[in-house]
């Protein structure tokens, strides 16, 4: 085959490995976003570039017969991942550890695919120097191939495997040992294969091998992502327990204030009529503004409350909340919460948004505790296509901006001051999320607004 003729086809190969990458990350895995992926003019250049470098070093290699050597074809596939994960990242501003783990997905449904393909249609490698056994490879390998993968990724989008894959590769704890189990395939695949032929066993004794192989290892990370998953819903059960305890709590704790108002209510009543009877009708407006008032802070702030939180729909993150307002009840702390529409998720990890949220009512807590009057303003709001999280607090002590974010900066003794460091580290991470924060009329106010996907 001539070089042009190598080229063109490994151009083919090359664009459907990184389209089917693009496909599997939107429809499969449904990590990446159509509206995160517009006018990104820079990417489509640098992906047209790659494509045509990728192509390129393939047909150089062959042509000079390096193909026949398992280590170079290792190492052509990784840098590949490696090209294809870029592409994906500037095309559609995803984090590079989640455009890793969409091309680690599609390049195992591939290679299990193609392998499938290969060994059922042929017990021998492709003799290219023939037409009719050069043929049949490209048939193979540019039709029969890429239709086996498209089938496999259809049959596992029906199983909603990409799911539970996302939810995987969304973990740090999953991705530090899952994904460099999963990205190590072609080093475990290429690698057995060039044992067995070096053993003197046939293409297909081998190709089986190493199939049977990486289904293994498929199967040993599923049940150890299961295990994982499985501990974190007995922690999950766990929240609702510590929820329902909480709502328990609250609900007797109204049930007493009730009982106190019941019995109390024919002598207020009783007061109140004599006073009438006087005619004394401002000391009976007052009467009743000081008893509202009494009912209003002992049951219908509990009241509010419980109707703010019950809008929290995200179960981490009403477990925050409500463990939050549990403590800063025992501290003597108030705790105004304001959850304008329900919310149940964002684009955010969870693990990293309970964090943040997490540091900044803490920061809060520590800066009115003791004080008189301490309150905490807490505020959730879905609208326009942003998740809006607002925590306010009394401002007792100067505070230097420039020095804010440094690591162990305090307004509040030595061995503090990570929160923020580490709140800002977070953040980095998000291209989505516009933190913010301001002094205003002696209140200090942080919030972090989260672009939802779905905004323009």
């Amino acid at each position: 085959m001539s070089f042009l003729s190598v080229f063109g086809y490994n151009m083919i190969s090359t664009t459907f490995s990184l389209i089917t990458a693009v496909g599997v990350g939107l429809f499969v895995l449904k990590i990446l976003s159509l509206d995160r992926g517009k006018r990104r003019w820079g990417g489509i250049a640098f992906t047209a570039v790659w494509i045509v470098t990728v192509a390129g070093v393939a047909s150089l290699f062959y042509k000079a017969g390096l193909m026949q050597n398992f280590l170079m074809i290792m190492l052509l596939e990784y840098v590949q991942f490696i090209g294809n994960a870029f592409c994906i990242r500037l095309l559609f501003r995803e984090r590079f550890r989640l455009c890793w783990g969409i091309v680690v997905f599609e390049g195992i449904v591939a290679e299990f695919s193609v392998m499938m393909v290969f060994v059922l249609t042929s017990d021998r490698p492709y003799a290219l120097s023939i037409q009719k056994e050069r043929m049949m490879y490209l048939f193979t390998n540019y039709m029969l191939g890429p239709a086996a993968i498209l089938v496999i990724l259809f049959l596992l989008y029906q199983l909603k495997v990409g799911d539970v894959y996302r939810q995987w590769i969304e973990h740090r704890d999953i991705w530090n040992w899952g994904m460099l189990c999963m990205s190590a395939y072609p080093m475990l695949v290429y690698g057995m294969m060039a044992l067995f032929t070096y053993k003197g066993m046939s293409r297909n004794i081998s190709l089986n091998i190493s199939i049977l192989i990486l289904f293994m290892t498929l199967i040993v990370f599923h049940y150890k992502g299961r295990e994982k998953w499985q501990q974190k819903e007995v922690a999950a059960q766990l929240l609702i327990v510590q929820q329902q305890e909480a709502y328990i709590r609250t609900l007797e704790g109204m049930q007493e204030e009730m009982r106190r108002f019941r019995h109390d209510y024919k002598n207020m009543i009783s007061g109140m009529y004599l006073t009438a009877k006087e005619g004394e009708f401002t000391e009976v407006m007052d009467y009743i503004q000081e008893m509202t008032d009494d009912f209003d802070s002992q049951i219908g702030g509990q009241i509010r409350q419980m109707s703010q939180l019950s809008n929290v729909c995200m179960m981490e993150i009403k477990g925050l909340l409500l463990a939050k307002i549990a403590q800063m009840q025992k501290e003597g702390t108030a705790c105004e919460l304001e959850v304008m529409r329900p919310f149940c998720g964002t684009g955010c990890r969870t693990t990293d948004l309970c964090r943040c949220l997490g540091i900044l009512i803490d920061n809060a807590m520590d800066e009115v505790r003791g004080r008189e009057d301490a309150r905490v303003y807490i505020m959730v709001s879905c609208q326009e296509g942003y998740t809006t999280f607002r925590v306010k607090n009394r401002l007792y002590h100067d505070i230097d901006f420039h020095r804010i974010w440094q690591q162990g900066y305090s307004t509040r003794g030595a061995d503090r001051g990570i929160g923020l460091a580490s709140y800002r580290k977070i953040l980095e991470g998000y291209e989505n999320v516009l933190p913010a924060t301001a002094v205003q009329d002696g209140y200090f106010v942080q919030e972090f607004k989260v672009q939802e996907r779905s905004a323009g």
